[in-house]
């Protein structure tokens, strides 16, 4: 899978069972293709590198990757809007906007989370979730949704772990005493820190869990004025 491998199926390593009323899985049919999350009532923010053509079915409010229950709701997209200096091959810019055709109905399990309006400082605490693998290499998926606490390293440490791949608009988080990581499956999914949505699995090494390679994550603080604009325009 190389250094840039998307997490375009993914899982979280070292996580446990959780419910977010944020979470959104996307599908097409009954194939699930990414993680993302609901930012306001008709808007769900995940990877560019999900992108699929076609119209994408979107379930908020479920916890489990496959079938749900009362508590979940499903929308169709209307358009997906993708990052106009999106780089697919350094994974810059890894980030694109689902407008449902429906805005959800907000309750205790169906519920926007708000966008980070500052960077994340290094040492943060914070909060991965997916369907993702559940080990790597081998591939296992969970059926329940999954979460893992992880810490932003400073910018600095993570361009010596990936010389050469690291832009400013990308954050590193893992964490060193264990394995918690975001693997394959949970691409897209949501980076949650003090409360809000600071970052995006985009990437990371072929090989999840690996305390010395953290996981890379849109940094969305750096989009924040781009994603506002879009969602007011489109």
């Amino acid at each position: 899978m190389g250094i840039l491998a998307s997490r375009s199926v993914l899982w979280v390593i070292e996580g446990t069972s959780c419910e977010l009323p944020w979470q959104a899985a996307l599908f097409q049919g009954d194939k699930f293709i990414c993680g993302g999350t609901l930012v306001a009532r008709n808007w769900v923010l995940t990877a560019a590198h999900c992108h699929i053509p076609g119209v994408l079915s979107v379930r908020l409010g479920g916890q489990r990757r496959a079938d749900g229950g009362a508590t979940e709701q499903w929308r169709r997209s209307a358009k997906v809007v993708t990052y106009p200096r999106y780089d697919a091959a350094t994974k810059d810019g890894d980030l694109m906007l689902v407008k449902l055709l429906l805005p959800v109905r907000v309750t205790k399990r169906v519920e926007p989370l708000p966008l980070a309006t500052e960077c994340p400082a290094p040492g943060s605490v914070c909060q991965i979730s997916g369907w993702g693998s559940t080990t790597s290499p081998e591939v296992n998926f969970p059926e329940d949704l999954h979460c893992a606490k992880v810490t932003v390293v400073p910018e600095e440490q993570c361009r010596r772990i990936y010389p050469g791949s690291i832009t400013p608009n990308m954050v590193c988080a893992g964490e060193s005493s264990n394995r918690a990581d975001s693997c394959q499956g949970d691409s897209g999914g949501p980076l949650m820190c003090d409360g809000r949505l600071q970052g995006i699995v985009s990437w990371g090494p072929g090989v999840c869990g690996d305390p010395k390679k953290p996981g890379v994550y849109v940094n969305l603080c750096k989009y924040t004025q781009w994603i506002q604009d879009t969602m007011r325009r489109k």
